[in-house]
């Protein structure tokens, strides 16, 4: 086993060097957009509403991205980042059980090397902002943003997470970039061009999306307004942004475009259907203005890849009245891929694709060999050269901050009760 680890980290070590730490071509871009569904894309793409996707799906390939039930998402995003199945990499859910008590999953149960492990540690700089699971932070080259960075107050939590600890329940490597996300994370300003979604519906209706969903939009700008300055100031060779806001939206108002599945009683009519429908397709259109800021800074060179974890459904949940949409059965299993770059035929459709294949594919366009233990592979419409295999990414430890709470932990289960994910 030892003599294994080390030809594995010896083959890895002398692909870093042939490529003197430097990707084969362009950089890379991944943004998740949880919940993003192309039967609300497909139409607003084509009354022209979203811009941003349009101009990728023209200058490139879009079409469904197959994922696998149960459609829990920390589990399908780990499987995004290390492409392997939820039994291999080992977060299978939003919670687990720690001797008789429940938490919430950590970074540190995850067994198998991530993206930007992987490309740090063959030479690579990578900046990966909100993903699902990324708290304790890990030792990466490059900056890491935990997905415990944005909920709740930051200001409140910095005093966990001084520069005199940084290794003490971080949620930002490393250290010295703690000052700047709690500045930008406290930035309350829209970014410019990006009206509140909610804001042009009668102030009763208003009222009521925002007491649902608090204030979704602002942190979802804050998320991007994070991306853009790591993107800016680092210049990494893989940059990954994850964006939650259209997943609680569609949990809520996913039903106004669907109503005849909710059951008559609780059916909405009239004038709130109208502006709740209105107020979903906002935020997709919000979404599109986010992805315009954040992929500003990559060129044609570059890949640019928009996925999503799973689709949405119109339909009553037991545990909330309120809650219109779900992603349960197999009507919701497709999410979405969008890609732009150098040899995809632009225009085109693509097929075929599961959410185990984004790793492979990104591996394969930064010139990193896949691993053989990996349940994907490399994406059909990807025009590069073979970058070779490996038996495993995951010989190394992976170093990361220790567990100490972060002081979000309370805020991301109210949040996940509230959407009826956990009791």
């Amino acid at each position: 086993m030892q003599l294994a680890r080390i030809l594995v980290a010896a083959l890895l070590l002398a692909g870093a060097a042939c490529r003197n730490t430097e990707p084969d071509g362009g950089r890379v871009l991944l943004i998740g957009i949880d919940g993003a569904t192309l039967r609300v894309i497909e139409p607003l793409l084509e009354q022209g509403r979203l811009p941003h996707l349009a101009a990728l799906a023209n200058a490139g390939t879009y079409g469904p991205l197959r994922s696998e039930r149960p459609l829990r998402s920390p589990a399908i995003w780990t499987s995004i980042a290390t492409g392997k199945k939820r039994e291999k990499h080992g977060i299978d859910g939003f919670v687990r059980n720690d001797k008789g008590r429940s938490r919430l999953f950590r970074s540190s149960d995850r067994r198998s090397h991530a993206l930007w492990n992987i490309a740090s540690d063959a030479g690579l700089k990578v900046g990966v902002v909100n993903w699902w699971v990324t708290f304790p932070v890990e030792q990466v080259s490059g900056v890491m943003v935990s997905d415990h960075a944005i909920p709740g107050q930051l200001e409140a939590r910095a005093s966990l997470h001084s520069a005199s600890v940084p290794q003490g329940g971080a949620i930002v490597h490393p250290a010295e970039w703690q000052t700047q996300i709690e500045v930008l994370g406290g930035d309350l300003s829209s970014l410019s061009g990006l009206p509140d979604p909610f804001a042009a519906e009668p102030d009763s209706v208003a009222y009521l999306w925002q007491s649902l969903l608090g204030d979704q939009p602002g942190k979802d700008a804050r998320i991007t307004r994070i991306a853009s300055r790591v993107d800016e100031r680092t210049r990494p060779d893989l940059l990954m942004v994850f964006l939650k806001g259209i997943d609680p939206v569609s949990h809520t108002l996913f039903g106004y475009i669907d109503p005849v599945k909710i059951p008559e009683g609780r059916r909405p009519g009239g004038e709130a259907l109208r502006a709740g429908r209105d107020a979903l397709f906002r935020y997709y259109e919000y979404t599109d203005g986010l992805i315009g800021h954040l992929i500003r800074g990559f060129g044609p060179d570059d890949l640019v890849l928009i996925v999503s974890d799973h689709g949405f459904e119109a339909g009553p949940t037991e545990s909330n009245k309120i809650l219109t949409g779900l992603h349960t059965s197999s009507a919701a299993q497709d999410g979405i891929l969008f890609a732009r770059g150098p040899g995809i035929e632009a225009g085109s459709k693509a097929s075929s694709m599961t959410i185990y294949d984004i790793t492979p594919t990104i591996l394969a366009w930064l010139g990193l060999p896949v691993g053989d233990d990996m349940d994907g592979a490399v994406a059909s419409f990807l025009e590069r050269p073979d970058s070779g295999r490996v038996a495993t990414h995951d010989a190394e430890a992976i170093g990361r901050a220790d567990g100490r709470p972060s002081g979000a932990d309370e805020d991301i289960l109210e949040d996940l009760r509230a959407l009826g994910y956990i009791e």
